[in-house]
């Protein structure tokens, strides 16, 4: 939507895997990234956390002592900065970071130093928080005061930030950019025969205090017993994943979708493990062949709704129980430390049984979401201009 002329250039950790997964991209490495040519001597132990204690400083000489805090940083980080001089406008591209089990670190030290810069700076549609610690409070109260806009995809996050004590002026609430990708008006393939459910599942370690030490293994058992249930119900059932077929990508979800199914479920016919890695678009589509999608991964779930598929979710944070409450169905919301096979059955046997009236509301829904979607580049794009 911006047009000819406009040239985009994305940070990315990884930013070789990228660019071989997405080569019309042009991918670059950010501020703390380590680089494959590096030696293990320089990218791992006390060499690596003196670098990064480095970088965070400097950012902080950035706006009044350039020159030093130049000195601080290595040639690519060097290179990462002159990237970023040049550009007119830098654009935090969201997901989920800004929450206090993750180290934002990095994602911060990104902004505060295009600020830093002088570059108008703005927070695409994520979830955030809750922020705790006075650290983290802090830290997005300076990014969010030097931002010129910041968009969250929830009421919740944007809660989160005014009690951080965040300045909300320029806070305000959209539809997670994934809608813009939305086509649920594309006729469904007709089928016959069983029902077909895609299930998302992720490994997680971050569960709420006091759920017990067996949480884990009770989450694993919850979706197996589903999908076990829903097998006898005649349904076919097919875990599938947003985050699969990278090697170097630092989880695969197939990986531990595979092990859960080898563990719990071995043998059990109409039970597959899809392990290919696909766009989003491409995953979109697959999805629009299933009945419903059992989703622990919230883009999974947004990819499915695109093509208005039913959703059931597993929240292993926030942001998937607040979609499916905007979406009116919380019922079929559940907490990862609390899921049950028994919860995950009915509500997929809730949908299943919605047939075309449920998916004609939720396309209805979602045309609404995409064109929502589109409003913070809409922003950036008068920004520019």
């Amino acid at each position: 939507m911006f047009g000819e002329g406009v040239r985009i250039d994305v940070s990315e950790q990884t930013p070789t895997v990228a660019a071989r997964l997405y080569p019309e991209i042009a991918f670059h490495a950010g501020l703390h990234v380590q680089h494959a040519h590096w030696p293990r001597w320089r990218s791992h132990g006390g060499m690596a956390s003196v670098r990064k204690r480095r970088t965070r400083l400097a950012v902080r000489l950035l706006a009044t002592a350039p020159a030093a805090a130049r000195a601080l940083l290595s040639a690519e980080q060097r290179a990462h900065l002159d990237l970023m001089a040049a550009a007119d406008i830098v654009v935090a591209t969201g997901g989920t970071y800004f929450v206090e089990h993750y180290d934002f670190t990095a994602k911060a030290d990104e902004l505060l130093a295009a600020q830093a810069l002088g570059k108008p700076t703005f927070l695409f549609t994520q979830s955030m928080g809750p922020f705790t610690k006075a650290k983290s409070q802090l830290t997005m109260q300076r990014i969010v005061a030097g931002s010129r806009g910041v968009f969250v995809r929830d009421e919740k996050s944007k809660r989160h930030l005014a009690e951080a004590h965040a300045a909300m002026a320029h806070v305000n609430v959209h539809a997670d950019a994934a809608f813009a990708l939305a086509t649920p008006d594309v006729p469904r393939t007709q089928r016959s025969g069983r029902p077909r459910v895609a299930i998302s599942v992720r490994r997680w370690s971050h569960f709420r205090a006091g759920s017990g030490e067996d949480v884990g293994e009770r989450y694993r058992r919850a979706v197996a017993d589903a999908a076990r249930a829903l097998v006898r119900d005649g349904a076919e059932v097919t875990f599938l994943s947003t985050c699969q077929g990278v090697p170097e990508y630092w989880t695969d979800d197939s990986k531990f979708a595979t092990q859960l199914v080898a563990d719990l479920l071995p043998g059990e016919p109409h039970i597959h493990v899809d392990t290919a890695f696909r766009s989003p678009t491409a995953l979109a589509e697959a999805l629009r062949g299933f009945d419903v999608a059992i989703a622990t991964r919230m883009h999974f779930a947004i990819l499915a709704l695109c093509v208005a598929t039913p959703v059931v979710a597993i929240a292993y944070e926030f942001k998937s129980r607040e979609l499916l409450t905007a979406m009116g169905h919380a019922a079929w919301a559940f907490d990862i430390e609390d899921v049950s096979a028994d919860g995950l059955v009915r509500a997929t046997r809730e949908a299943l049984g919605g047939g075309n009236p449920l998916r004609a509301s939720i396309a209805e829904q979602v045309r609404v979401y995409r064109t929502d979607a589109v409003g913070p580049a809409k922003r950036i794009q008068a920004a520019l201009r």
